[in-house]
C-alpha cells in the first residue's frame, strides 16, 4: 500500500468518525403542554440548528378530570413519551431535555405523575413555573426571528396558559404567564358550535379582567412589533396562505398582513367544527381549540397598535435548547 492510499484510508476514517460523532451529538427537547406534546431535535452546537419537529395529540387536559390526572390521561402521556423517545433514538440524541407546563403546574398530582414518568423512562422532565416558561419562550422566539425594531412583544397562546413578554434584543423588560389558554377555556366554558354571542361576550369580559397588567406594561414600554409563537399563530399563517393558493409550509419570519389576518380570525371565531375541518391549511390537531385562540389574539390585537406582526416557530423548546448550549 503506497502513501497516497494510506492517506485516503486515514482521511476516510477521520471523516467517518466525525460524522458518527456529529450524528450522536444531538439534543431532544420535549414539551408536555396542556393539549399537545411536542418534540424538537437540535444539533448540539451553536448557532441553533433544528433537525426535526413533531407534535403528538396527547390531549393532556381534555383527557384528565379537572384538577387531577387519572389512569387514562397518564397512559396517553406515557404512550406519547415512548413514541418521542423512539424518534430521539433515531436521531441519536445523547441529551434529552424536557419541560412540563400549565397542565402539570395546576394538577393536584402533577408532580407525582411527573416523578413516576421520569423514573419509568429514565429521563428528567421538569415542571416549570409560568415566569420561567415566559423567559424561555422569549429566548426561543428571538432565536428564530428578529423584528425590524424593538421593543417587541412576544405572545404564546398555550393550551392552559398564555404568556406575554416585552423586551429588547438584549433584555426582557416585562413578562407574565396568565392562567388561561385555548384548551382550558374551551373545556371550562363548554363552548357552543360555533361560539355563541353570549359566550363571546363572557370570554371578552374574562380577558378584560385578566389583562390590565398587560396593557399597563404595553403603555409603559410601547412595543411596536409583535411576534406570535408557533401553535395557533402557525395555523393562522397557514390558513391565510392556503386561502391564497399557497400550500407551502410557513416559516419563521412570516409577516402577517392586516386584512387577511383580520378576516382569518373572524372566520375562525364564527366557524363550526365541520367548517374548520374543511378549511385548507387547517391543522387538525387544533380544530377544537383554535376559535378560542383566535378570540384571545383578536382581543389583544384590537386593544393595541402594533405596526408589525410576525410568526416564530421557535418557542419554549428552542429557548431551553439555547440555555443548555450556552452553558
Amino acid at each position: 500500500m503506497n502513501e497516497h492510499e494510506k492517506f485516503n484510508i486515514l482521511a476516510h476514517s477521520i471523516v467517518h468518525s466525525l460524522h458518527y460523532q456529529f450524528m450522536r451529538n444531538n439534543i431532544a427537547i420535549l414539551d408536555l403542554g396542556s393539549n399537545l406534546t411536542k418534540l424538537v431535535v437540535v444539533e448540539k452546537s451553536l448557532p441553533l440548528q433544528v433537525l426535526h419537529r413533531s407534535v403528538y395529540d396527547t390531549k393532556t387536559l381534555k383527557s384528565a378530570p379537572k384538577g387531577y390526572f387519572d389512569a387514562v390521561s397518564i397512559s396517553r402521556i406515557e404512550q406519547d413519551i415512548e413514541k418521542i423517545l423512539n424518534v430521539a433514538a433515531q436521531f441519536n440524541c445523547t441529551t434529552i431535555l424536557g419541560i412540563a407546563t400549565s397542565a402539570f403546574r395546576t394538577r393536584e398530582n402533577g408532580k407525582e405523575v411527573m416523578d413516576s414518568i421520569n423514573t419509568k423512562f429514565g429521563i428528567n422532565i421538569q415542571i416549570i413555573e409560568g415566569e420561567r416558561e415566559a423567559h424561555l419562550i422569549y429566548k426561543g422566539a428571538l432565536a428564530s426571528v428578529k423584528p425590524s425594531h424593538f421593543p417587541v412583544m412576544v405572545m404564546d397562546i398555550g393550551g392552559g396558559s398564555t404568556e406575554f413578554i416585552i423586551g429588547t434584543d438584549t433584555a426582557i423588560l416585562w413578562k407574565h404567564s396568565f392562567n388561561f389558554g385555548s384548551t382550558a377555556l374551551t373545556k371550562d366554558f363548554n363552548i357552543s358550535n360555533p361560539i355563541s354571542k353570549p359566550e363571546t361576550l363572557q370570554l371578552i369580559q374574562l380577558l378584560k379582567d385578566f389583562l390590565p397588567s398587560l396593557f399597563d406594561a404595553i403603555n409603559k414600554f410601547n412595543p411596536t412589533a409583535l411576534i406570535g409563537t408557533t401553535g395557533a399563530f402557525e395555523s393562522f399563517a397557514q390558513l391565510i396562505e392556503s386561502k391564497q393558493g399557497n400550500s407551502t409550509p410557513v416559516a419563521s419570519g412570516y409577516s402577517f398582513q392586516n386584512t387577511p389576518l383580520t378576516d382569518t380570525l373572524d372566520m375562525l371565531i364564527e366557524s363550526t367544527t365541520a367548517e374548520r375541518i374543511a378549511m385548507g391549511g387547517m391543522n387538525l390537531l387544533r380544530v377544537d381549540t383554535i376559535p378560542i385562540a383566535a378570540l384571545i389574539f383578536k382581543f389583544v390585537r384590537n386593544a393595541t397598535h402594533f405596526t408589525e406582526t410576525k410568526l416564530s416557530l421557535g418557542d419554549v423548546k428552542e429557548g431551553l435548547a439555547l440555555e443548555y448550549l450556552e452553558k
